[in-house]
């Protein structure tokens, strides 16, 4: 067996740390460019002159590095595949679907609380951007809403 001189040493510790740094860039890059979404269901509290059974409400982020456009927000019920679309959603700026979210930009939809046609509680709410992907999300607000608290 020869001996590893200090200059081989070297030229392999900075060729292991190249490769180790090659996969991580790939990794960066592949996760760059994914589609990210924040779905967060959450109670509304009307003020002003708004409707007072606006009391639920889906905040929409886009986590990721380019803008997205959002076309439907909703909720899943349990027991079923079935979405309960909000059809006619209501925002605060008055705006419409579909929604363009800039990289960190953020909408929140307001809606009357969902029910399914056969009693089905609240499983999740969701988003739908204009390509398709759909991003669930769920939070305590919204267990509390599926039990009728």
């Amino acid at each position: 067996m020869e001996n590893i001189t200090i200059f081989q040493a070297i030229t392999l510790a900075i060729a292991v740390i190249g490769a180790i740094l090659g996969v991580i860039n790939t990794l960066h890059g592949l996760d760059m460019s994914r589609i990210k979404l924040k779905v967060i269901p959450k109670h509304a509290i009307p003020f002003g002159g708004v409707d007072k059974r606006l009391r639920f409400c889906i905040e929409i982020i886009n986590l990721s590095a380019f803008p997205i456009t959002v076309s439907e927000a909703g909720v899943f019920f349990y027991g079923t595949n079935r979405r309960g679309c909000i059809v006619t959603p209501v925002f605060a700026d008055n705006g419409h679907w579909p929604r363009r979210l800039e990289p960190r930009a953020s909408v929140t939809v307001y809606s009357l609380i969902p029910e399914s046609e056969n009693g089905e509680k609240i499983r999740c709410a969701y988003a739908q951007t204009q390509c398709g992907y759909i991003k669930i999300g769920s939070s305590p607000a919204l267990r509390q809403i599926s039990r009728g608290v």
